[in-house]
């Protein structure tokens, strides 16, 4: 019996455009994970650079309303500081309404979501302040731009390795890392996928800045050899999956406590929207499904290959999310705390089939292989929401939008 997992980094119903989403809904992706032993997700807000944090966030608790199976929240998107009036204002007003955690890229600048060092350094210092904290996608957008750009025209699934190297990472947690010692404040790197990028958060957690990282299973089980063959594409992700030593970097990074966090991404395509990359990995839709195999990948690769223990894991999924993210009632079983529970047969294998699982997709990048850890059952507030991988209540709704306090730096 573990504590119900917590994915810290979820997108559901991602918007990318005029009437266009990602595939899964809230409704599809809360099925696929409790289905998978997560009974809490926090997904992000989606109002457009320059708009009211608070207000993007009681836009997508709207949106989310009467249609999770699971518990949740939502990190608020910060972009576009200079163009909004008094952001720190506006922050505090996000924080004041349940969401103390903030978005912030170093790329996607086309999108208007990159930030500039001046207002990283602004907004790192505001959320100091209001005891808030700054979660930053980390990568030198400029340089992705430029090298996308003499690479994409060859074509092929290779120039997303080539135009996305390690650097690129390794690069903005670097810079980030030290707009926040310069600031006196904390960051959370999202998905975090080279062992160059642990090693920095290491070295800046030896030297007493407050930096933490998260990483995801594609980042701790699959490598650049999923990008053969003619499904490549279908593995395309930002930042893409690496090498094989990047992999064992980063499970010694988590054993060690280096990094603090294991969530997904999840971000959900079928294969007719990859499709419609035409060869061209600027057109190509990044993001993988992995709401329902959190737990299953994790205990997979990580426990029952022994590179981590099961209290370790415990720490990563459930106890760990829970402080960093404002959860004071999740990630434990202690008095007191919600009944949340996924309860494992440890020598149960399942074979992996994206027919099988809850996502709208028609591929899974653990297609075929033999997973151990998926729940016999998942129990959210005393209640059991899914038995062996099915709802057992389709039509009931249970999940509720929750308030979190303020963040824990550990």
């Amino acid at each position: 019996m573990l504590p119900g997992v917590i994915d810290a980094h979820a997108h559901f119903r991602l918007k990318l455009g005029p009437n266009k989403y990602t595939s899964d809904d809230f409704t599809s992706g809360s099925a696929a994970a409790v289905c998978g032993g997560t009974t809490t997700f926090i997904d992000y807000t989606g109002q457009g650079p320059g708009e009211s944090p608070a207000k993007g966030l009681r836009d997508r608790v709207a949106e989310a309303r009467g249609r999770c199976y699971a518990d949740h929240s939502f990190h608020c998107m910060l972009t576009g500081w200079s163009r909004m009036t008094r952001p720190e204002a506006a922050m505090a007003a996000a924080v004041k309404a349940g969401a103390a955690t903030f978005k912030m890229f170093t790329a996607y600048g086309a999108r208007g979501l990159m930030a500039g060092d001046g207002e990283m350094t602004q907004a790192l210092a505001a959320a100091s302040r209001l005891g808030a904290l700054v979660c930053v996608h980390a990568e030198n957008g400029p340089v992705i731009d430029f090298l996308a750009d003499l690479y994409a025209p060859a074509g092929g699934i290779g120039a997303l390795p080539r135009s996305r190297p390690a650097f690129t990472e390794t690069e903005a947690v670097g810079r980030v890392a030290a707009l926040a010692a310069a600031a006196g404040a904390s960051a959370y790197f999202v998905h975090l996928s080279a062992a160059g990028s642990a090693e920095i958060v290491a070295a800046a957690r030896r030297a007493g800045v407050r930096v933490m990282g998260e990483t995801c299973p594609q980042y701790l089980a699959l490598d650049e050899g999923s990008f053969k063959g003619k499904d490549g594409y279908l593995y395309s992700c930002c930042p893409p999956i690496r090498a094989k030593e990047d992999n064992a970097a980063l499970w010694q990074a988590l054993k060690r406590g280096t990094l603090q966090v294991v969530a997904t991404d999840n971000c959900t395509f079928t294969r007719a929207q990859k499709d419609a990359w035409g060869g061209d990995i600027r057109k190509l839709p990044m993001g993988l499904p992995g709401a329902q195999t959190l737990l299953a990948a994790a205990y997979t690769y990580g426990v029952k290959t022994g590179r981590i223990s099961l209290e370790r894991l415990v720490e990563l999924l459930c106890e760990n999310p829970a402080r960093i993210m404002g959860l004071p009632s999740k990630g434990f079983i202690r008095p007191g705390f919600d009944a949340d529970f996924a309860i494992i047969d440890p020598a149960a294998a399942v074979k992996a089939d994206w027919r099988k699982f809850k996502h709208k997709t028609d591929f899974s990048p653990w297609q075929g292989r033999k997973l151990y850890g998926f729940p016999k059952y998942t129990v959210l507030r005393g209640e059991v929401v899914a038995e062996s991988g099915e709802l057992t209540s389709p039509k009931i709704f249970g999940g509720r939008f929750l308030r979190r306090s303020k963040p824990v730096i550990i």
